[in-house]
């Protein structure tokens, strides 16, 4: 089957077509596409490359392979939670549950600046569903994972949509007193660990450690708690344009990367390379001391706007090893287990990082509170020793 898809950015206020694709599913379920951008996109004076690796601003077509998207245009669909709430709010069968599919379905609801049209405009959503509903968005939440379909809020939550990563309950919501956009984070019925309350101690700590994260706020809604995480993708001034880092490295399937591989891409595409490569630096201590090993590529994102060009996203789902992984998914150098400390500024410094013994130390000396951080936030004592290999890691 074939399909051909209209590609629409915001920029600043206006809604403009970037380019079209084609997409062609073969009977096997093989896919082959491409792209191109409008001649009247790349006219445009505040235009860019939506993905500055594959998709460079010029004229002419790019190809592809199987799936037969491009990376940076998959990077708009939720993964499982989400996906699940787009496939259930547009009924769409198991057998047309392919990629073109539900980027026409998903619309202009999706995170970043684009949308997705067979012809035209895009419809402006409206749906922006308020704070004010927390409670029965958390109920609705359950209800959805138990697989529930009679639940009467349900609806309430395929309005609210999702956000690209994850398979945990989440839900974005608007905040009409503050007039801010937020990735609402509930706890799932599969926890075994305070999930919620836990994110929200490690983010605190994150911020206390100099990394640049989006503002948090946990809640309790419907006796349960409620982590709230400010939107990074819209702005004053309009959505930004996001790519994941699995989409600029060209990753698939069970790749092998490390952080000097974001490295690399981060000093070729950042606006302000140095300040993005010691922010991702000090990201990759508090990672590796707080021992936070769901630190895949879809965890790692560029951003872009007109202002500021692009730029390393904010940090985000930083939580120590719930899974009881015990190894990193990105390696140190060539190993995916704690480097040490030791190893940690040795990697700094022959990154070139200014200051990476004292970005270390900075973070080092902040995580050593971790205790009382998740205890305030609520963590109890036998989650907290949960992750006592944190204290071990201090040391070393």
């Amino acid at each position: 089957m074939i399909y051909r898809i209209e590609v629409w950015i915001h920029l600043a206020t206006d809604q403009i077509q970037a380019g079209e694709m084609i997409c062609e599913i073969e009977s096997n379920g093989r896919g082959r596409g491409a792209f191109r951008y409008t001649s009247d996109y790349l006219k445009r004076a505040d235009a860019f490359a939506l993905d500055p690796i594959s998709l460079p601003l010029h004229e002419g077509e790019f190809n592809v392979d199987h799936p037969g998207i491009f990376g940076v245009f998959e990077d708009s669909l939720p993964d499982d939670w989400g996906r699940r709430l787009l496939v259930r709010k547009h009924h769409i069968p198991l057998h047309q549950q392919k990629i073109p599919n539900l980027l026409l379905a998903l619309g202009s609801s999706g995170l970043g600046a684009l949308s997705y049209t067979e012809q035209g405009a895009p419809r402006q959503n409206p749906e922006n569903v308020s704070v004010l509903h927390l409670d029965r968005l958390v109920e609705a939440a359950e209800s959805f994972e138990r697989g529930d379909k009679a639940e009467v809020d349900i609806h309430l939550l395929l309005g609210a949509g999702s956000s690209p990563g994850g398979a945990r309950p989440k839900a974005l919501v608007y905040d009409e007193k503050e007039d801010e956009h937020h990735l609402a984070k509930f706890p799932s019925i599969k926890d075994n660990v305070d999930v919620v309350r836990i994110e929200a101690a490690t983010m605190n700590l994150a911020i206390r450690a100099g990394l640049i994260v989006p503002r948090t706020r946990l809640m309790h809604c419907a006796s349960r708690p409620v982590l709230l995480v400010r939107r990074f993708d819209i702005t004053p001034q309009g959505p930004r344009h996001m790519i994941s880092l699995q989409t600029l490295l060209k990753a698939s399937g069970f790749y092998q990367c490390g952080y000097a591989d974001i490295l690399n891409v981060v000093r070729k595409v950042s606006a302000v390379p140095q300040q993005d490569s010691a922010q991702l630096f000090r990201q990759m201590v508090f990672n590796a001391v707080i021992h936070n090993t769901d630190d895949h590529l879809k965890n790692f994102w560029m951003v872009c706007d007109k202002e500021e060009g692009w730029r390393l996203s904010p940090a985000f789902d930083l939580v120590p090893d719930i899974g009881q992984r015990g190894e990193h998914v990105l390696t140190f150098d060539l190993h995916s287990s704690y480097p040490g400390r030791a190893k940690l500024e040795k990697l700094g410094r022959s990154w070139g990082i200014p200051g990476a013994f004292a970005i270390t130390d900075e973070v080092f000396s902040v995580v050593k509170s971790w205790r009382k951080e998740f205890s305030t936030c609520g963590v109890s004592q036998k989650d907290i020793e949960r992750f006592a290999e944190i204290d071990d890691f201090l040391d070393r």
